[in-house]
């Protein structure tokens, strides 16, 4: 199971200890070598200030070493019996598949073959290899369609928006990167696949369903590959990279495909290793979510429950035809379900598989805990950052600039998320936050963003022409959107303020989107994304019914006497007030409307004067009413 690299840092090392770089995670590895005239193997804290992991060699007895995970003695506290220290050999080395060694100082690179085989064999495919799948690549590129296709040889090129059929694909392929990675269903074109063939790239498709910031990841979390200067750790991209080399190694341990979910059943990683793969866990890895009719069958079966109070792991026997049973583990860490492991075993774990799936279990449950608390303090940071930007004026200037935000062209988005039912909906709009931080980094877009409550904000920057940067924002909201909730994108509404010359207009900004955002809760229209422009007159509307509103003082309009009267007496005179108006005062028009005669008009248009003091004849009163009736369409509750 170790390759040569790996064994390399065990060989011709017989005394003292050898150094290493996880590249993962730049973070360092201690690998404890044997030290002459102890028994067993011992290392003490002072070489574990720096390390998150320490690898020990094959038959040792006694082991103990410190995390910096926990900083507990030996492994989950205990001493490492041949068992554990074997589950734990499996687990931490398998990650040294990356390690580059002080004595060889070699450094791993990603190629497209380690890309193939973290999303596994099943998801991609390779119809164009002109050499082999060992070709190494150092950079994942996403295409942006406004650039002339440059690649270097050592890029991997992600063809966001890029149909396979069309003449864009050709043009990539003849650009020459390392890979071209597009998102297509069926087989390719022979031109495409000639046309790579005779540029020397190798041609990789995944099923259109895939979605590209998880394939982005997947390929940006491998050993060696530069990453984006805007990817926020916040996105989970860094756990990924640590929990697939888990899932690979336990995987290898237990001989059985794992999967490892977050509490709200979202795939966080999953192993390499497929086996015979059924219908739940395909489904689970191209949407990277538990699909929702197997949600409900495992809440049906009180597996859910289960998963609340179970401590070691169990056997899950399947009742859906085509679907393999699983044994199950939670992912605990102080009391709190952080999420669980789910391993497709057709009959329940022996006893030292099921040791080893419990000990995974709490190793990754500690590290869960880990970036969750980075994650949270990251969000307070941002939240703090935001709320500075909003305020607009110097401060938001100052704040600007210590994230490397300065002059102008930025806009502020607002975004909201709800269920059907008109309630927030907490869950998407998290689901969105993580998408749009996503979708900032694969376009490389200057920004920041912050949720505030029951709104996501985000300040970001695009070109000086208006259009385009317009046009950008507006692909950016609605790409994310489309990644947190595909199966129900309305549910996410989004107002843009205009362009703005300064940071220090942010406060404005803030005005112009939220005015947005209730204009689209009122009548949602422009497919739920709107710019203050586009609905200037809208927006005008409510800021003037805010003014008549405070200049009232709680006093009600002599529209709202004419609607209550009608309320009380069942009568109709709210409406004739609407319809005649809105016929500029033709009672021929207007009567018509109302389906009566105009006699019968003129003598209730009388009765208005008599009983609310509304004289009709008179321009002010007209105009007046018409506003009155223009805001009340625009209060909660009236279209």
């Amino acid at each position: 199971m170790w390759s040569r690299r790996t064994q390399g840092c065990f060989t011709g090392r017989a005394n003292g200890f050898m150094y290493a770089r996880y590249l993962r995670r730049r973070a360092t590895v201690l690998v404890l070598g044997h030290k002459p005239g102890v028994h067993g193997w011992w290392l003490t804290t002072n070489f574990l200030d720096n390390a998150d992991a320490v690898a020990v060699p094959k038959n040792d007895d006694n082991v103990t070493q410190r995390s910096a995970w926990d900083n507990q003695p030996a492994l989950f506290g205990r001493p490492l019996t041949k068992m554990r220290m074997r589950t734990f050999r499996v687990i931490v080395l398998r990650a040294a598949e990356v390690l580059y060694t002080a004595s060889t100082g070699g450094v791993d690179v990603a190629s497209v073959h380690e890309l193939m085989t973290q999303l596994g064999l099943d998801l991609i495919t390779a119809p164009v290899v002109p050499a082999d799948l060992a070709v190494e690549f150092t950079n994942v590129v996403i295409y942006d369609s406004l650039e002339i296709p440059e690649f270097g040889d050592d890029d991997l090129v992600l063809a966001v928006g890029v149909s396979a059929t069309s003449p864009l694909a050709l043009r990539l392929a003849a650009a020459r990167p390392a890979a071209l990675l597009l998102r297509h269903d069926g087989p390719l074109e022979q031109r495409l696949q000639a046309e790579a063939l005779n540029a020397g790239v190798i041609l990789l498709v995944v099923p259109n369903s895939c979605g590209w910031s998880h394939l982005h990841t997947i390929a940006a979390s491998l050993p060696g590959v530069v990453p984006l200067d805007h990817v926020d750790s916040a996105t989970g991209s860094e756990v990924i990279s640590d929990l697939f080399a888990v899932a690979n190694a336990l995987a290898d341990t237990l001989d059985a495909p794992i999967t490892i979910e977050d509490n709200q059943s979202r795939l966080l990683a999953y192993s390499a290793l497929q086996g015979t793969a059924d219908i739940a866990r395909s489904a689970t890895i191209l949407g990277h979510q538990v699909p929702d009719e197997f949600r409900q069958e495992v809440r049906r079966l009180g597996v859910s429950k289960r998963i609340l109070t179970a401590t070691e792991p169990f056997f899950l026997s399947s009742t859906m035809a085509g679907i393999t049973s699983r044994t199950v583990v939670t992912l605990r860490a102080h009391g709190e379900v952080l999420g669980s492991i789910w391993a497709v075993t057709a009959t329940p774990l022996d006893d030292r598989r099921t040791a080893a799936l419990a000990d995974a279990a709490r190793t990754v449950a500690i590290r869960l805990a880990h970036h969750r608390l980075t994650a949270d303090l990251r969000r307070q940071h941002q939240t703090a950052t935001m709320t500075l930007l909003l305020r607009g004026g110097v401060s938001a200037v100052e704040a600007g600039r210590r994230m490397g935000m300065d002059g102008g062209g930025y806009r502020l988005a607002a975004i909201v998320a709800g269920h059907p039912d008109g309630t927030h909906d907490d869950a998407l709009l998290d689901r969105y936050a993580t998408a749009l931080v996503r979708q900032l980094a694969l376009t490389r877009t200057i920004g920041a963003t912050a949720r505030i409550e029951n709104t996501v904000y985000a300040v970001v920057r695009g070109p000086e022409d208006h259009v385009e940067s317009l046009r950008g924002l507006r692909g950016v909201l609605l790409a994310a959107r489309a990644s947190a909730r595909p199966e129900a994108p309305d549910q996410v509404t989004a107002g843009m303020s205009g362009s703005l010359e300064s940071l220090a207009d942010l406060a404005g900004a803030r005005e112009q989107a939220e005015r947005v955002l209730q204009v689209l809760a009122g009548a949602r229209s422009h497919d739920g994304c709107a710019e203050v422009d586009e609905v200037g007159l809208a927006v005008s509307v409510l800021r003037l019914a805010d003014l008549e509103s405070a200049r009232r003082g709680g006093r009600r309009s002599a529209l709202d006497e004419v609607d209550d009267y009608d309320a009380a007496h069942a009568a109709d005179y709210g409406r004739t007030l609407r319809v005649h108006l809105a016929s500029f005062g033709d009672p021929t028009v207007a009567s018509k409307a109302l389906k009566v005669h105009t006699n019968t008009l003129r003598y209730r248009l009388r009765r208005l004067n008599d009983l609310f003091g509304l004289d009709l004849t008179d321009p002010d009163t007209r105009f007046g009413l018409m506003v009155d009736i223009r805001l009340k369409g625009h209060q909660p509750g009236h279209g």
